[in-house]
């Protein structure tokens, strides 16, 4: 009999964008899902839409709560969910017709606990085209986070994955960060015997007005700091391999802050902090050999060519 897979998807004023995510969740090619919408206190007409489409199907059940942003709403999914396995998928966002099932497919002729895909990044009024790829590789779960870490290949993100629903029996996403996913994954992945990751991009990932990649760098932003150093904190009780990689994935976060936090008395203290930590791991990245070029090159220019750095990093694609 075919696993039972629940779909998580929070929802938080997207009216506008629910439709279209929810058409591709119920024409999968894989059938046996059931769709869990949270409607999380939406300001909008998003509860209704929700209702409506509980409706429609069978399958889709529509929970309403009080606000309480992303990593909450997908904790109260999780209450509700029923399958073998789960995935998360945001309710701006599309997925292929076998998204759920090419990552089924392969979690299970892999004997893997947590498939990943890639996504394809759609900008408004822009084509973009769903992609499949047979480049399969199989991971252990430390090599994984290493990977991970090291933004070579598949994202930190929550979505985009199908994972065993009990693995978040024992970790949840952290109330009240932006964050969410980078200061948890490690913990979801470090539970899994092997991880499969499919480069196909099979989840259509929506870069909105008003959405959290496109809003103007807040405070929250700085949380990236103390989270970057949680995740060194859980890498030094593992390996050299690991701790290297959290390291660079520090840098990363400093540089995020470093470049785009405003030069202002309020981030003082943020860009003190995200300055301090490039001094630190800086030059020994540079000199890691599994850190991609894009690191590379703006850490060759934070120390030899400073001048240079946010001229070249604002015509940056941060998302290629």
């Amino acid at each position: 009999m075919e696993p039972l897979i629940s779909v998580i998807i929070p929802v938080y004023n997207v009216e506008k964008y629910l439709d279209l995510c929810m058409q591709d969740v119920v024409n999968q090619d894989y059938k046996n899902i059931e769709i869990i919408l949270v409607d999380d206190g939406a300001k909008d007409n998003s509860g209704a839409v929700c209702d409506s489409w509980a409706e429609k199907d069978k399958r889709t059940v529509s929970l309403h709560k009080e606000n309480g942003g992303l990593s909450d709403a997908r904790n109260y999914g999780l209450k509700f969910a029923k399958g073998e396995w789960v995935t998360f998928i945001d309710s701006d966002d599309r997925i292929a017709c076998d998204y759920i099932s090419t990552l089924l497919k392969n979690a299970t002729e892999h004997n893997c606990d947590i498939a990943i895909c890639d996504p394809v990044h759609i900008f408004n009024g822009q084509k973009w085209n769903y992609q499949s790829s047979n480049d399969i590789r199989v991971f252990s779960p430390f090599d994984a986070i290493e990977e991970m870490w090291y933004q070579k290949s598949f994202l930190v993100s929550a979505w985009g994955k199908l994972y065993k629903r009990a693995f978040f029996d024992k970790v949840q996403f952290k109330k009240g960060i932006i964050f969410e996913d980078v200061q948890m994954m490690h913990r979801v992945f470090e539970q899994a015997d092997k991880i499969v990751y499919i480069p196909s991009k099979l989840y259509g990932y929506v870069h909105r007005e008003n959405s959290i990649t496109t809003q103007q760098f807040s405070i929250k932003d700085c949380g990236i700091l103390d989270i970057c150093q949680e995740l060194i904190n859980y890498a030094n009780s593992q390996s050299k391999e690991l701790k290297e990689a959290a390291e660079a994935y520090y840098t990363v976060g400093c540089f995020r802050v470093f470049l785009n936090a405003p030069d202002t008395e309020e981030y003082a203290r943020y860009i003190k902090q995200a300055k301090n930590g490039i001094e630190k791991y800086g030059r020994k990245t540079l000199k890691n050999k599994k850190v991609r070029r894009k690191t590379k090159l703006g850490l060759f220019f934070y120390f030899y060519l400073p001048f240079m750095l946010k001229l070249i990093y604002r015509r940056t694609n941060r998302w290629k």
